[in-house]
């Protein structure tokens, strides 16, 4: 074997050990359209009843010929009539499959990505999310129920009786049951508008996020039980409402947290603008606790709100803390556009 020849062998065990190990199916295609590489995990990926190395164009397209949107691509991609492409989570064989297409110098390679784990985990945060809303909505349900169906009810039954006293021509009677009903009717206003500050504080939405955490912790502090730091550094300016409102309610479940579990005396929140995002940091001088062991015990909705919160405006969420050490619970939210 000469120089020429021993180079050459080098270079296919190279490329054929990268193939091999490569954490993705693929698949090499030459200029005529014949499968001349391929590697297991394309087997595996798409269910083939033979050997990586047998594969064939028969074999490709017999496992995919009931989605026509891939069988397409790959048709083509077999033949000479080939064009790059990339089609997403395709579900084939229990699993979500990405294919890609590339044209290279005399030939194609097809890529095959398992992005099962992903989708699961898309899955998992909607449910997560869809359940924060049925609370949320179970929640408003019941404060309208209980608070403005009582009010109704009650305005109702003084109109009501004023009419028959005003039909029995008793009319001071009657004036004094419509003034009543004023004043419930004025009562049930203020109950609407606690509700609808619940839903989206009023001071969040007329002025924004720094200023709706500094009314925050200054009416926790009001309270005279706790005593709360606030501190911005560097936000100046709003941003979306889904984003100042996560970070708020947030913020606040972080603090319910704190005030409910920890028995601190302080607590400090940070909201912080960096180059590559904002975090919010909510710290306690509390009796902290274990992590492992609230991980192994399952943690309680609580914090399972916080994590569905911050997935769906596309942040981090970490926690340290140990017993007697305290909380401190970071939140980090990438690249926020103003």
């Amino acid at each position: 074997m000469n120089l020429n020849e021993l180079s050459s062998a080098k270079t296919i065990n190279i490329l054929s050990s990268f193939i091999s190990s490569a954490p993705y199916g693929i698949i090499a295609i030459d200029v005529d359209g014949n499968i001349i590489i391929s590697n297991k995990l394309t087997v595996q990926y798409l269910n083939l009843n033979c050997d990586y190395k047998e594969i064939t164009k028969k074999h490709i397209l017999e496992c995919v010929r009931e989605i026509p949107v891939i069988e397409q691509k790959l048709r083509l991609c077999l033949s000479k009539e080939r064009k790059a492409f990339n089609v997403e989570a395709i579900p084939l064989n229990g699993k979500y499959l990405s294919f890609r297409g590339r044209i290279i110098q005399n030939g194609f390679v097809i890529t095959i990505e398992n992005i099962t784990r992903l989708k699961e985990m898309e899955s998992a945060n909607l449910n997560a999310m869809i359940e924060i809303q049925e609370q949320e909505q179970n929640r408003l349900a019941k404060e309208i129920h209980d608070g403005l169906g009582p009010l109704l009810s009650t305005v109702k039954l003084n109109l009501e009786a004023a009419l028959s006293d005003l039909e029995n021509d008793e009319k001071s009677s009657s004036v004094e049951k419509l003034q009543t009903a004023i004043q419930l009717i004025d009562s049930l206003a203020t109950e609407m508008r606690s509700i609808s500050h619940a839903l989206m504080p009023a001071v969040l939405e007329d002025f924004g996020l720094v200023e709706a955490l500094e009314n925050l912790c200054a009416k926790i502090n009001k309270t005279n039980k706790i005593h709360i730091n606030f501190l911005n550094t560097g936000i100046n300016d709003r941003f979306d409402r889904i984003i100042e409102l996560g970070l708020y309610r947030i913020c606040q479940e972080l603090i319910n947290n704190a005030l409910k579990h920890s028995n601190a005396t302080i607590i400090n929140v940070q909201l912080i603008q960096r180059t590559d995002g904002v975090v919010l940091m909510v710290e306690d001088n509390g009796r902290g606790f274990d992590i492992q062991t609230v991980k192994e015990q399952q943690p309680g909705i609580g914090l399972k709100n916080i994590e569905s919160r911050i997935t769906a405006i596309g942040g981090e969420f970490y926690i340290d803390s140990s017993e007697g050490k305290g909380v401190t619970a970071t939140v980090e939210i990438p690249n926020l556009e103003n």
